[in-house]
């Protein structure tokens, strides 16, 4: 049997992970929050994550920071970037980090939905 897909959140405003697990578990996936990178990175689950969601602007270690960390880890782990300010250049410098998706809060449910979905089927 097929292990359900897990979901990586990393926000350090406690309410955005625990609504977007409850989205999460809603369509069917696994999801583990987190209140900063630091305790994503040191967490047992980082190999099976399918997908990492992560704010932007966090204390110590940012959300484009944490993208080259996870992506020494896992090279073609999804990640996708959330944001509530929205800068000039900010989605060419999330797109050349490598991330999948840079979405500006409030987000497009639908939009993060699929790229969730994609992510778990690749």
């Amino acid at each position: 049997m097929e292990e359900t897909p897990l979901i990586g959140i990393v926000d350090d405003d406690p309410d955005i992970p625990v609504a977007l697990a409850s989205l999460i578990r809603s369509l069917g996936y696994n999801a583990a929050c987190f209140s900063s990178a630091e305790a994503l990175l040191s967490s047992k689950d980082v190999e099976r994550f399918r997908c990492v969601i992560s704010d932007i602007n966090m204390p110590n270690i940012s959300g484009l920071d944490l993208i080259p960390l996870l992506k020494k880890l896992r090279p073609d782990l999804p990640i996708i970037l959330m944001t509530g300010r929205f800068e000039q250049g900010l989605a060419e410098k999330a797109a050349l980090a490598g991330a999948a998706l840079l979405v500006a809060k409030p987000f497009s449910l639908e939009d993060l939905m699929e790229t969730i979905s994609r992510s778990v089927r690749d």
